[in-house]
């Protein structure tokens, strides 16, 4: 057992909070992603302190003190290590696009609204925030592991989605946008969303088939999570 807050396998450990350091791993601190991680075979090793919670091939026994600095809060009684996932590219049923956004917890949030409406794909542009911040992992319910998530440039994409038969709609405001409500569902449709500051690109716009909006009252604009939960729950599958 571990009990030296010195010990360079802790150090290395906790250095796993900063995305400098993650050169093929990442920390996971929820026990629902720990056994997910596991079923998925992304788990390398199992830290924990006092009684081990589960079997498991790679474990590190600790000392409750290191564990709660490798884990920077108390009280957890195991942490985990999981490979970074497998960007495989897939398209499969409806996709969602990301465009530079910056906060994790809003990457988060769409992924556990992804899951919830069938929104099986994720393109996130590489100019995105870390999907591997805590608060990306904690507000993404699984979806870290359940959806198809990849990082290209989205440009790209758009092309590949279109030759694919996808009808691409990116989220904006031009003069000829269109209500979301009066867009046709299909089986291939993508969504742009933007950047919380600036939206979607020009760029983009002019790549997309079509502008579109969700009809509001009072306000004018939207955070991008709720926006992107409200197009899902539209088009749901």
């Amino acid at each position: 057992m571990i009990t030296s807050l010195d010990n360079k396998t802790v150090k290395q450990l906790r250095k796993l909070h900063q995305k400098k350091y993650r050169e093929d791993r990442f920390l996971l601190l929820d026990e629902r992603l720990i056994l997910l991680a596991k079923e998925k075979g992304y788990l390398q090793k199992l830290v924990y302190t006092g009684e081990l919670p589960f079997e498991f091939a790679d474990v590190l026994e600790v000392s409750q003190e290191v564990l709660d600095k490798i884990a920077m809060k108390e009280g957890l009684s195991f942490i985990g290590v999981s490979s970074l996932i497998e960007e495989d590219g897939k398209h499969e049923g409806r996709v969602l696009l990301l465009d530079r956004l910056q906060d994790p917890l809003n990457i988060g949030r769409i992924m556990e609204a992804a899951q919830l409406f069938g929104f099986d794909s994720l393109v996130l542009s590489k100019d995105c925030a870390d999907i591997y911040h805590e608060k990306c992992l904690n507000a993404c319910k699984g979806g870290i592991y359940t959806l198809h998530i990849s990082h290209r440039e989205l440009k790209e994409e758009i092309e590949a989605l279109k030759k694919d038969a996808y009808e691409v709609y990116a989220t904006g405001l031009r003069n000829d946008t269109r209500e979301m409500h009066e867009i046709k569902a299909s089986d291939h449709m993508a969504f742009i969303l933007g950047n919380e500051g600036s939206g979607v690109s020009e760029e983009l716009m002019d790549l997309s088939d079509e502008v579109v909006k969700i009809d509001m009252r009072n306000i004018d604009s939207l955070n991008v999570a709720m926006a992107a939960s409200i197009i899902m729950y539209q088009f749901r599958i």
